[in-house]
This record gives C-alpha cells, sequence and structure tokens, in this order.
C-alpha cells in the first residue's frame, strides 16, 4: 500500500526536477551561451553578455533612466534617439551595425542597415515571424493584426480592410472635426477667462482624451460611451504592462494574487466586459443593420462575406481585435499630434506658414474635408524633412 503510494510522489518528483533541469539549466544557461557562440562565431556578430534570468534587461533600465534624467539643451537638436534607446547607440557604438542582446531569456537581433530591415519587412519567405509577445501585452491589445501571423493574419485583414477604404475613412471625417472643434472650443473658452487670452494647457492631456474621444466614436458609434470605459480601463493596462516591461517575469508569478495581478485581472475583466456588452446590443439590433463604424464593419464582415460563408472571425477575435485598434490608433495618434504642437513651437516660422496655408484651403468659417485636408502639406513636409530615412 505505502509502495503504491510513493510512486505518484516519486514520479511527481521526477517531473517537477526535469522541468527545473529544462528551465533554469537548458532554457536560462545553455541555450542562450549556444545561441550567442553560433552568432559570435559563424556570423560574427557580437553584443552584450548575456546574464542570468534578466538578460539585458537590467542594463536597458539604467541607460534609461540616466538619459531621462538628462536635461535636453538644445530643442532643435533632433538626435533624439540618445534619449528614446540609448542602449540601441551604445550597442551599435561597441558592436558594429549589427548586434545581438537579450530580452530576458530570448536573444534579440537589432539592426541599423535601411535597405536590410526593408527586405526583411518586406519578406515573404516566412523566416522572419513576429516575435512572441509577452503574456502582459498580449493580454492588453489582444491576438490581432499586429500579433498575428500566417493564415489567421490573412483572415483577419481580409475582414478588417474594408473598414479602411478610403470611402469608409471620408464617412469619418466629419466625426472627427466634429471632437476637435468642441476641443478648440473648450481651449478658447479656458483663455477667454484671462485678461490677455494665454492660459497654461497641458496638451499631451488633452490630445490623448481627444484621440480617445474620436475613436471611441468612429469605432463604436452610438455606444462611444462605453468605448471611452473601455478605453480608460486599456490605459489603465497599459501603465501596469508599462511598468514591468523590462522586469525579471519569474514562471507562476502572472497568477500570484499580488496587488498588482489583482488590479491588472479587474481592469481585464472590465475591458472584456465592456466591449462585449458593444457586441451583444449591436448584434441585438432589431433593424439588422451592425453600423458604418469599425465594429459594425467587421460584424457585417464576419456575418456572412461575399460567398455567404459562416462566421470569419468569432466574437473573442473580435474583442482583440477592438482592443488593438485603440492601442495602436490612440497612443501613436496623440503622441504625433503633442510631438507636431511642440515642433510648430520650436520652429514659429513653419507655424505661420502651416496656419497660413489652412486658412487658404479651408478658410475661417469652414470645417476640413476630404478634398482640402489632402491639400495641407506643411505640416507633413517639414516632418519629413527633420526625420529622412
Amino acid at each position: 500500500m505505502d509502495s503504491i503510494l510513493l510512486l505518484p510522489l516519486v514520479a511527481l518528483l521526477v517531473v517537477a526536477i526535469s522541468w527545473l533541469w529544462d528551465y533554469t539549466v537548458v532554457r536560462l544557461i545553455w541555450r542562450p551561451h549556444c545561441i550567442a557562440k553560433e552568432f559570435r562565431e559563424k556570423q560574427g556578430i557580437r553584443g552584450p553578455a548575456y546574464k542570468f534570468l534578466g538578460g539585458n534587461n537590467g542594463e536597458i533600465s539604467r541607460l534609461k533612466e540616466e538619459a531621462d534624467d538628462q536635461v535636453l539643451d538644445n530643442l532643435r537638436d533632433h538626435n533624439y534617439l540618445l534619449r528614446i534607446a540609448p542602449h540601441f547607440l551604445k550597442w551599435r557604438a561597441q558592436y558594429g551595425e549589427a548586434f545581438l542582446f537579450w530580452y530576458g531569456a530570448k536573444p534579440r537581433i537589432c539592426i541599423f542597415d535601411y535597405e536590410l530591415a526593408r527586405q526583411i519587412l518586406s519578406s515573404k519567405s516566412g523566416h522572419f515571424l513576429k516575435n512572441d509577445a509577452p503574456p502582459t501585452l498580449v493580454a492588453l491589445m489582444g491576438k490581432g493584426l499586429v500579433l498575428l501571423e500566417g493564415t489567421d493574419w490573412v483572415r483577419h485583414r481580409r475582414v478588417i480592410n474594408p473598414a479602411f477604404n478610403m470611402d469608409k475613412l471620408k464617412m469619418m471625417i466629419s466625426t472627427m472635426t466634429g471632437c476637435a472643434q468642441s476641443l478648440a472650443k473648450e481651449l478658447e473658452d479656458v483663455a477667454a477667462k484671462n485678461k490677455d487670452r494665454v492660459t497654461e494647457v497641458d496638451l499631451n492631456q488633452k490630445f490623448r482624451e481627444l484621440t480617445a474621444d474620436i475613436i471611441a466614436h468612429t469605432a463604436f458609434g452610438s455606444s462611444y460611451q462605453l468605448g471611452k470605459e473601455a478605453f480608460q480601463a486599456q490605459h489603465e493596462l497599459t501603465e501596469i504592462t508599462m511598468a514591468t516591461l523590462f522586469q525579471v517575469q519569474l514562471p507562476g508569478l502572472n497568477y500570484l494574487p499580488t496587488e498588482r495581478n489583482r488590479r491588472k485581472w479587474r481592469l481585464q475583466k472590465n475591458l472584456r466586459d465592456t466591449l462585449m456588452q458593444i457586441i451583444r446590443s449591436r448584434l441585438s439590433s432589431k433593424d439588422g443593420e451592425y453600423g458604418n463604424d469599425l465594429l459594425g464593419l467587421m460584424l457585417g464582415a464576419c456575418a456572412s462575406d461575399e460567398k455567404g460563408e459562416a462566421s470569419s472571425l468569432s466574437m473573442d477575435e473580435i474583442v482583440d481585435e477592438c482592443k488593438t485598434f485603440f492601442l495602436a490608433g490612440h497612443e501613436t495618434t496623440s503622441l504625433l499630434l503633442t510631438w507636431t504642437v511642440f515642433l510648430l513651437s520650436v520652429y514659429p516660422e513653419w507655424q505661420e506658414r502651416l496656419r497660413n496655408e489652412v486658412l487658404r484651403e479651408c478658410g475661417t468659417d469652414q470645417c476640413p474635408d476630404a478634398n482640402s485636408l489632402g491639400k495641407l502639406k506643411e505640416a507633413r513636409n517639414k516632418n519629413l524633412f527633420l526625420y529622412t530615412i
């Protein structure tokens, strides 16, 4: 009887030891050593030494903290990579145009050859696959187009592509200009309270609110208020993800009921529940119309494609695409707006040229439309002049 009880315990112990050996010795010691040796001896690619468990994450965090503490003396110096990614510049100087570094125990190759980067990004050979995203990032933005590969990517792209053709985008311009007008009026009202009509505004925050408002309207239409709630949950998840991005992630830590994990689980549930509430409300529409916003176009495409086949995206996949659209569309656009206004403040001559162009093409009392937007080139040309590739 004792031997019968002992066998499962022995088997469990063997499995635990085998897993610990594989994870600790093979994945965290032997494999990184072999990979670094292969690249160094066969391809001449070197890089910073791998450090047990954390890789180069500690050095990356330290260099970024040091860069953040520096004060920009010359606002017209556009060598911002030194501040944003100082580790890349340091390792490039040490190891050349291509080098190997470590994100935890995962190897990464960094290249500075633009032509090689173009070939890799346009290659259809199947040799260059997207990296496995950390679980925290997957929870944040879902397994949408940004993270998908192969046939899944093609399937999602086929469903989503019609939502971004030019005719559909033109239909959204009036919504976008309406949101922008509301912000402009708000700023005018704040300035009007002062005698000299001058006030100080955190434009970064205002642009975050503006882009969230626009995305909520264009993605969810009449359900935009719920959409903004979903965005707020995702924004808080983004802060948690960024705070832990370069931290060592031991197996099982994400499942421990720590204060941060409990908050993360609560936000993930709120985000999913809110998106599902919007989707169910749209599906239960009595007129059978899903709407012309992004969600409506996805639901319509899923209901039946041109061949009348069954739904091509599941509800979970639609939720993931909503997460991806929110994250990819909001953060990038709000930062671009903030950076553009900053550049215009640094280059007042371009600010004047842009203002004159807007007045010339749109007039003083006319909102931009699809035709006039295509003629506004000053800001874009200045951007290309400063940041050419």
